[in-house]
């Protein structure tokens, strides 16, 4: 009797195991030209995510990015923020530039905050973030997402400035915690199996 429970109580319990993974992207960059001083002037730039990030087959458990902001300016202090969009209309390196809000598209309303609210970088500072958000974990599995940043220069130093200028998002990883089930695995194990 002991034989026959054990042999329907393993199927299930194969049934019901699963493994979990954590998975990172390769590291990718984006750079953003600067374009303003004052007003902020938003700029979409289309960032392809690595084959590893689609066509999916697990459950995402959660996901998360780092990046470094660095500011590569000797003399100007900028504000920046950011957001990542499913949706956008930005080729890989040929960013579209909004020179105001009411020029934004209407998917910058849905798009997730990558890096907000928008914040100060100082000359030649690199900044390290972390950030979750719910449009990360949609993005697993597309081929591209977008990410809108507004930026303007907020301060400036004495001294030239080579061209151009531009705030650079370094090092953009993409972290991924998931799981798998193993279904089927009962035949092995069940009364006609092994």
């Amino acid at each position: 009797m002991k034989r026959l429970s054990l042999a329907l109580l393993c199927p299930l319990l194969l049934a019901a195991c699963s493994a979990q993974m954590a998975v990172d992207s390769e590291p990718t960059n984006a750079t953003i030209p600067i374009t303003s001083i004052g007003d902020p002037v938003y700029v979409e730039v289309a960032v392809d995510l690595p084959d590893e990030t689609q066509e999916l087959d697990v459950l995402i458990n959660d996901v998360s990015a780092t990046f470094a902001v660095y500011n590569p300016s000797t003399m100007f202090t900028l504000e920046t923020s950011a957001k990542v969009s499913l949706t956008g209309t930005a080729v890989p390196d040929e960013p579209l530039f909004y020179y105001s809000e009411s020029q934004l598209p209407a998917y910058y309303a849905t798009a997730g905050d990558l890096l907000y609210p928008p914040r100060v970088f100082k000359p030649g500072e690199r900044s390290d973030v972390s950030v979750t958000s719910p449009t990360l974990t949609q993005a697993l599995g597309k081929q591209r997402v977008w990410i809108i940043v507004s930026n303007t220069i907020t301060r400036a130093g004495i001294g030239t400035q080579p061209l151009p200028l531009e705030i650079r998002l370094e090092n953009i990883v993409i972290h991924a915690t998931v799981s798998k089930e193993f279904r089927g695995l009962e035949g092995l194990l069940g009364i006609g199996g092994l």
